[in-house]
């Protein structure tokens, strides 16, 4: 390789547990921003007169819910040992946040932001009345057989607008029923295109049909995020090539 800086990313997969699942998204940035110091990484920050540290997140977590499948994007100043760099700033991060893979490249790749179009979620549902799986997974069907499922959005101009969301449903599948719980997995499209909050899609679900279906509470877990590469969803860790110039510099 030549002269001048090259661009070193550091893509890593991380979990927001429960300790950490009712702070916000600016304070998750912060968080990072703060281990990233502590840890004394060598991060790259944009020029002019208010710099600000090169990390990009994928889809921003909705206040209270939990997940296995978060990914950030850090560029580098300096190339590191994936091992090490989680070692590194697995130690300063507070508790309930924790890097589970990192993958490093000097290759262009479009953003996190712009890849991902999917998430599966893990949902646990309380109701009132002991549910029954029959009954449930019928509901589901009925629901989905509509060709459209409609919903009032606000837009970004602050116009309540009515939009179709059957078109993000991917699955929904009841994944087993233990006394008053109900376990739903749930696949739906997640990411700059298009997007569907979770937690809609359940309520849409329980209040389809004439007896709208009763719960007290709601936990929702985001088990991955997904890019989508002719037709095939893949992690987004898995589109970073592994084979990197540092290796035949």
């Amino acid at each position: 390789m030549g002269g001048g800086h090259a661009m070193v990313i550091a893509r890593m997969k991380f979990i927001k547990g429960e300790e950490v699942k009712y702070i916000s998204h600016l304070d998750l940035q912060r968080a990072f921003q703060r281990a990233l110091r502590r840890g004394e990484i060598d991060i790259a920050y944009s020029q002019g007169y208010n710099p600000h540290p090169k990390i990009s997140f994928a889809m921003a977590l909705s206040v209270g819910m939990t997940s296995e499948g978060e990914y950030v994007d850090v560029e580098l100043k300096d190339w590191y040992d994936a091992d090490e760099l989680i070692i590194k700033i697995n130690s300063v991060l507070p508790k309930g946040l924790q890097i589970k893979e990192c993958i490093i490249s000097d290759e262009k790749h479009p953003s996190l932001m712009s890849t991902i179009r999917m998430g599966l979620y893990k949902i646990k549902l309380y109701m009132q009345n002991t549910p029954n799986k029959l009954e449930i997974e019928e509901r589901i069907n009925e629901f989905l057989l509509q060709k459209e499922i409609k919903v009032n959005r606000t837009n970004k101009r602050g116009i309540l607008v009515e939009k179709d969301i059957r078109q993000l449903i991917e699955a929904i599948i009841v994944a087993k029923v233990e006394k008053n719980n109900v376990y739903i997995e749930l696949k739906i499209a997640t990411g700059s295109q298009n997007n569907v909050k979770p937690e809609l899609v359940i309520e849409k679900l329980f209040s389809f049909g004439d007896i709208p279906l009763l719960y007290d509470s709601l936990k929702i877990h985001r088990v991955d995020l997904f890019a989508q590469v002719e037709g095939e969803l893949i992690s987004p860790i898995k589109l970073f090539n592994q084979k990197s110039g540092r290796e035949n510099m």
